[in-house]
């Protein structure tokens, strides 16, 4: 199982050789392609060849580029995936909107619960009255539950004062959790990709501009997992780079899923398989979801 994060920060030449990755900056050195979960270029001077490319995708390694403030700008999203492909989307495509709505439902309490957790975790009040919410989400949240949470959630851990700007925030907190959520959206994105489904074809997001609907669909449980680190770390006004270490770590951070601690890049793919298996079964209550605990890496075996 890949488990490595490779992060490039320097000008560096990357290319594949004997299946290893071969990083050449000052000296050169090398890592099995096969553990790589992701490699993420910081860096404006990285070169990289196209048959490192290639293996890369062979071993379904999350690439992501990034622009001049440090954030992810690109996901590279292999093209290997499901055996049954265009099965696969074509069930994505029929799928009913009352199962798009009882998948969302889901999608959200769990959500809730876990912006709840999240709170309990940071020491902050409140996540009582954030987890009774959870249970008034209606199908499809018809009514907007999700929005009242999160305001109340964000307030209470970051202050009254906070502002969940969204993409294009400069301040340090809106920055970080920005970076966290494209890091664990490109997981989810691969995730999915290797199950088959169509990323741009979305339960709830359908921007026609967002090739990454589905993707923004299921990162909605694993949004709390970010913001907790983001308190953690007590990011105020700069996103440094061992801010941006840590967050590119969370990959590796434990959730519960289906009865199991897990890394949430294996969580990911639980929560694809399952989704398929739901689609397949046309039973919403077959989709699995993380569960958010204290922030602690996995122990890979």
């Amino acid at each position: 199982m890949a488990w490595r994060t490779v992060v490039i920060s320097n000008p560096t030449r990357l290319r594949v050789e004997n299946d290893q990755l071969l990083i050449t900056q000052n000296e050169s050195f090398s890592l099995p392609i096969e553990d790589i979960a992701v490699l993420m270029l910081e860096s404006p001077e990285v070169l990289l060849s196209s048959a490192l490319l290639d293996r890369l995708a062979q071993h379904q390694v999350i690439l992501l580029a990034c622009n001049q403030r440090h954030l992810p700008s690109m996901a590279g999203i292999p093209f290997t995936g499901h055996s049954r492909l265009a099965g696969v989307q074509r069930m994505q495509l029929e799928m009913s909107e009352p199962f798009r709505k009882r998948c969302w439902q889901l999608i959200i309490k769990q959500k809730i619960a876990n912006q709840a957790a999240c709170l309990a975790l940071s020491g902050r009040s409140g996540a009582d009255d954030i987890a009774l919410m959870s249970s008034k989400v209606m199908s499809g949240d018809a009514t907007n539950i999700e929005s009242v949470a999160a305001r109340e959630h964000f307030h209470r851990l970051f202050g009254e004062d906070f502002d969940r700007a969204g993409q294009g925030a400069e301040d340090g907190i809106n920055s970080a959790l920005n970076y966290g959520y494209a890091i664990l959206r490109a997981m989810i994105a691969r995730a999915l990709s290797l199950h088959g489904f169509l990323p741009a074809h979305g339960i709830h997001h359908h921007s026609e501009l967002n090739q990454f609907n589905l993707a923004d669909d299921f990162l909605e449980p694993l949004r709390p997992m970010v913001d907790l680190q983001v308190d953690r770390m007590g990011v105020r006004d700069e996103l440094t780079k061992k801010h941006r270490e840590e967050l590119v770590a969370l990959i590796h951070t434990d959730v519960m899923i289906d009865g199991k601690r897990q890394a949430a890049l294996h969580a990911a793919e639980v929560m694809a398989g399952s989704f398929l298996t739901a689609c397949h079964e046309k039973d919403y209550t077959l989709l699995k979801l993380p569960c958010l605990l204290p922030i602690k890496p996995h122990a890979y075996e």
